[in-house]
């Protein structure tokens, strides 16, 4: 009897642990990426009213349908300060608008392994700042739409460099424009200004960039999304719970343990970044740990590339998080980020049985917006139990643009 006790205590002690490891698998299963966008280009033209004109061109690849097929995109946009929003691609069905994000409503639904092409365009305002670092010039700045669970392989903003006076980061300049160009990681942000003298464009103050424009002055459609997938994964909480202390009672009743192995796993990611000696817009030298030239606010930022352990020397030296000056240049360091992932492996996969697993995963993706731009994407998934609640909110209220 006095064992039966003890054995009874070791489950209740086990049944927090077995809720962690399902609250786990369960955030697993929504965090992987079901989709890629190898290209992402932004080309944007100055109007004389200092309105811009932008081209978006998305290529998004489908990695995983196992969840349902591509059917819709949710984009963020700079700001609610937009019109004559035209699909210009054939695989655009419709595009329904809610201020700061679009969503976008293919022609067909795209499988695994599928890649569709998306352009579209619109008149784009609100989105400068007069006298922002120096009086007398005034400064775009502008950060494109990022994916919290979603690598873009390229994306290039083609900036008209008329009239400019200055920008940040460095660029090419190719057929009169500003080619800014980059690569981004799940949940990666990538900002640019460009610079011009006040009297360069039709500038005026009511016009300005304002520091909720990107808000709209209330909670997105996306955020009550996220906000119904957060209540739905309380409620799984809550019935996995049950479920455990089920198979608690049934495996004392029966006599019958049961554990795993829970091991955690680094993901290690290392970026060499080479800095200028002095600023290349006004002549400053850089200073220590700071990113920006403090004068004219230039960025001091020659190159920055994530390297792999095989590109560099003594990898062995650069496993904690931080940054850390690389090789004999003072102007080259190394900055390490450090991401626990967690592990399981069951005793079933250690004795060579199989596994099954299902999920349904919305990919949705919201990043909170900075100043310039609202940052979200999310795909809509045929088949998910989640697809039809979460998709009426996010999407309820919009205003719709039909292809012609």
């Amino acid at each position: 009897m006095k064992s039966q006790y003890h054995r009874s205590y070791r489950y209740l002690f086990l049944a927090p642990v077995m809720l962690l490891w399902l609250f786990l698998l369960s955030m697993a299963a929504a965090a992987a990426p079901t989709d890629k966008i190898l290209d992402f280009t932004i080309t944007v033209d100055v109007n004389n009213d200092a309105s811009l004109n932008m081209l978006y061109h998305i290529d998004w690849k489908v990695l995983d349908d196992s969840v349902g097929k591509l059917e819709w995109i949710d984009l963020g946009v700079p700001n609610r300060y937009h019109e004559d929003l035209q699909p210009k691609s054939s695989t655009i069905d419709h595009i329904d608008d809610k201020g700061s994000s679009l969503a976008i409503y293919l022609d067909r639904a795209y499988a695994e392994g599928e890649t569709v092409s998306i352009d579209f365009s619109m008149k784009q305002d609100h989105m400068y700042q007069i006298d922002k670092w120096t009086e007398g010039e005034t400064a775009y700045t502008f950060t494109p739409a990022w994916f919290d669970n979603m690598e873009v392989g390229k994306l290039t903003i083609r900036w008209k460099a008329e009239n400019a006076s200055s920008w940040q980061p460095d660029c090419l300049q190719d057929q009169g424009y500003l080619t800014f160009g980059t690569s981004l990681s799940s949940g990666d942000k990538y900002t640019i200004s460009v610079i011009y003298p006040n009297d360069a464009f039709g500038f005026a103050s009511e016009r300005q960039l304002q520091s909720g424009d990107s808000e709209g002055g209330a909670p997105s459609s996306m955020e009550k999304g996220i906000g119904l997938v957060i209540l739905l994964m309380v409620i799984g909480v809550f019935a996995g719970v049950l479920i455990v202390m089920f198979l608690i009672i049934r495996s004392f009743a029966r006599g019958i343990g049961f554990g795993t192995d829970q091991t955690a796993g680094k993901k290690i990611t290392r970026t060499l970044i080479e800095y200028y000696e002095n600023c290349p817009n006004c002549g400053a030298a850089r200073e220590e740990n700071k990113e920006s030239c403090p004068y004219c606010g230039r960025s001091m930022i020659k190159s920055k590339e994530v390297v792999e352990e095989s590109q560099i020397e003594e990898p062995e030296k650069y496993t904690k998080k931080g940054t850390y000056r690389y090789g004999s240049s003072p102007n080259t360091f190394i900055r390490v980020n450090v991401v626990n992932v967690p592990t399981h492996t069951s005793r079933s996969s250690r004795s060579g049985g199989s596994s099954h697993h299902s999920a349904c995963a919305s990919s949705c993706a919201c990043a909170s917006s900075c100043a310039c731009a609202c940052a979200c994407a999310s795909s809509g998934r045929a088949g998910c139990t989640v697809k039809d609640f979460f998709k009426k909110s996010i999407h309820e209220g919009r205003v719709r643009i039909r292809s012609n």
